[in-house]
């Protein structure tokens, strides 16, 4: 039992991967130590998975290869190195000797193989997961990754209006473009939000095949449940959870990102600083040529296109 309890976690801290059996498309994530495995596939429309100790291993193993005589890490070996090869990055590539059948509450997932050049058969029995599984190991990691990435959204639209109001500035004190071709507009978060969801968002939910995880999704994806199984593990005692519906937000996020995320995020002083100098800048443009003072008549002359 606790072998299997240190699969689960192994098994939760798995990032979904995008695989075919057959012609079907599913997500699968799996864990497999010397003598017992965690299997979970979706299809997106139910969840299945499999867990299977040291005897049920070995009596499988037996039912099925009768001729076959092999101890049970040797059996386990050869399942992880059949399925291994797609938890590194399959990307949807068709899973080789495996074929699958869906009965009413039992997905089928058989594979064809050898083993030490003896046929081996193997037949992994899925029945869908339960409900508390299912919100562990999908659910939850979403919406955290949903609020994650409105986060790091928030936190670049941000920027783009400081480097607006940095180039605004750059501008009114003479400096030039050498290139016309490298000008962009002043952006408008509300003007981006209305042309991405009329531009882009039908391609978004028109995932058919299941490839809804590339590398920096699982890698978000991973970082959020590692750091909510670290909390649970008690790194937080004194946190209640039911007080925070989403435990373990601020920890999914990489010290990279967190380290962007100080550098970019203003304090109160420098954005009304920023908002000051965006201001002054807008009065002096409306000035007339004649009444700028020499100063700023001086860094005209001496401007070459800093934006080069």
């Amino acid at each position: 039992m606790a072998e299997l309890e240190t699969l689960a976690d192994d098994l939760l801290a798995q990032p979904w991967i995008s695989v075919y059996i057959g012609d079907s498309p599913f997500l699968l994530k799996a864990s497999f130590s010397d003598a017992a495995y965690k299997l979970m596939l979706c299809d997106l429309d139910s969840v299945w998975w499999e867990e299977m100790n040291s005897d049920g291993l070995k009596q499988r193993a037996q039912e099925l290869n009768k001729r076959l005589k092999a101890p049970v890490s040797a059996f386990c070996r050869h399942l992880r190195e059949a399925v291994d090869p797609l938890l590194r990055g399959g990307n949807g590539v068709p899973l080789s000797g495996f074929s699958c059948e869906r009965a009413r509450n039992l997905l089928r997932v058989s594979l064809r193989s050898e083993l030490s050049g003896v046929p081996f058969y193997w037949t992994f029995h899925c029945t869908e997961a339960p409900l508390s599984m299912v919100s562990r190991h999908m659910i939850c990691p979403l919406l955290n990754m949903m609020q994650a990435l409105h986060r790091q959204t928030q936190d670049l639209m941000l920027l783009l209006e400081r480097k607006d109001a940095e180039i605004l500035d750059y501008k009114e004190n003479g400096a030039m473009l050498s290139r016309d071709r490298l000008e962009t507009e002043t952006f408008n978060a509300e003007e981006f939000k209305d042309r991405f969801l009329a531009e882009n968002l039908s391609e978004a939910v028109s995932v058919q095949d299941g490839r809804m995880f590339n590398s920096e999704l699982q890698r978000l994806y991973t970082t959020i449940t590692t750091a909510k199984a670290k909390r649970k593990r008690g790194h937080d005692p004194e946190e209640d959870d039911s007080q925070n519906p989403q435990p373990g937000l601020e920890e999914a996020q990489s010290k990279a990102s967190i380290e962007t995320k100080e550098m970019i995020t203003p304090t109160p002083a420098e954005s009304s600083e920023v908002k000051k100098q965006t201001v002054h800048s807008l009065r002096t443009s409306a000035v007339p040529r004649n009444s700028v003072p020499s100063i700023a008549k001086q860094k005209k002359k001496k401007s070459k296109g800093i934006f080069s």
